[in-house]
């Protein structure tokens, strides 16, 4: 069964096979334990707490693919009565095992099209509320469905919860969860939050495929947004009070996160900002090679687009920069099966003479993220390509 990824409107698609069968297993419940500062503060391991709704992140769907109920699946549930055209569908709450789900089923009741989500998981949808489906609220925050599951937490099974936010669009069943996760802590005598989501992964309640990792809270000073730049994830380094400190890993579950600190940040290479970007090499479409070392005599956008969805405006994007910077910024326009080549420079992100390259700074096949190198060298800003005209300070100053 496919499933296809949306992350927000933007069109971004992974996709990833389910397979379902029987739990029979006994579970705990979710256990917690305190945070802990480790030699001398070096190590530092956090417990968060997951919190209902997506706060400052950004969410996803899913779009599911209901089957007929004389397919095979691997165990039994009750339907209501009086309730026609039945299809179910099992969520699976965790890609990497085969034995926890959450149970759903659509349906017409007296005509109007309805679903069911196994809330208790007790495998019976008879006890559970019949909901009208209803078109997609793109930035819905009330009306969450609660559910229950149970999860393997990398050590034994274990019940747990959360929150989903279903619909419809373009006569498709909508789903994606609606949690996130924050732990608060002190550190010298300043106060800090940090927040996770996995806003990749809208179908599972692991965090394990791409957690974002934002610091919302900086010394006593909260974020009320967060930009594409505020984002880390495994591997990048969190700024607290000008120490440096890498998110080496994050549990299964999202429950704890490990921060090691960094004691020369300054001499890392990688695309965070603040870091030495990459030295690179690229050839464009008229075969032009461009390096890192050639272009530092000013300011330098890589800039991704992509058609995913039959869009286009990320590409005029990057054609809108070109006419306002001119040549006071260099610009690389990063994608392939180019429409226009009248203006730029264009770098093809599917060519392999390029492949190197797009492990630095494309790293999926649909990006239209943009990373500014500063005349340092340094990764100086990030953002999505069509909110270049909010980042011209940063371009130009």
């Amino acid at each position: 069964m496919i499933i296809n990824i949306l992350i927000n409107k933007k069109f971004r698609v992974v996709y990833a096979i389910l397979t379902i069968c029987l739990l029979s297993s006994s579970f705990e419940n979710r256990e917690l334990f305190p945070t802990q500062f480790l030699d001398a503060n070096d190590t530092i391991v956090l417990k968060t707490t997951k919190q209902k709704g997506k706060g400052l992140f950004e969410l996803g769907f899913g779009v599911l693919e209901f089957k007929d109920t004389t397919d095979n699946f691997n165990n039994k549930v009750l339907f209501p009565q009086h309730v026609d055209s039945i299809k179910r569908f099992q969520l699976r709450v965790d890609y990497a095992k085969k034995d926890h789900f959450v149970e759903l089923m659509i349906g017409k009741l007296k005509g109007i099209p309805i679903f069911i989500i196994d809330e208790n998981n007790n495998k019976n949808l008879a006890d559970d509320s019949i909901r009208n489906l209803k078109e997609i609220d793109w930035k819905q925050v009330e009306d969450l469905i609660p559910c229950e599951y149970t999860i393997f937490n990398g050590e034994k099974i274990i019940k747990d919860s959360s929150w989903l936010a279903i619909g419809s669009f373009n006569g498709r069943f909508l789903l994606g969860k609606r949690e996130y996760l924050t732990v608060s802590f002190t550190l010298g005598d300043k106060d800090y939050e940090i927040g996770v989501s996995e806003s990749r992964n809208p179908l599972s309640f692991s965090y394990g495929f791409y957690p974002d990792v934002a610091l919302l809270n900086d010394a006593g000073v909260k974020k009320d947004t967060l930009l594409i730049k505020d984002l880390l994830t495994i591997g990048e380094y969190v700024n607290l009070n000008e120490q440096y400190y890498k998110i080496e890993s994050i549990s299964k579950l999202g429950d704890s996160i490990i921060l090691v600190k960094e004691k020369a940040f300054n001499t890392i290479k990688g695309t965070q900002v603040g870091m030495i970007a990459p030295d690179f090499k690229a050839v464009s479409v008229l075969g032009d090679t461009i390096r890192k070392s050639d272009i530092i005599n000013k300011k330098t956008i890589i800039a991704n687009s992509c058609g995913c969805g039959g869009d286009s405006i990320s590409t005029d994007a990057y054609f809108d920069m070109v006419n306002t910077f001119g040549n006071d910024v260099n610009i690389f326009h990063v994608d392939s099966n180019f429409k226009k080549l009248d203006r730029g420079t264009h770098i093809d992100s599917e060519a392999p003479i390029n492949r190197d390259f797009y492990e630095i700074f494309r790293k999926e096949y649909c990006s239209r993220l943009c990373y500014v190198i500063g005349k340092d060298g340094r990764i100086i800003d990030k953002f999505v390509i069509t909110d270049w005209k909010n980042n011209t300070i940063n371009i130009l100053d």
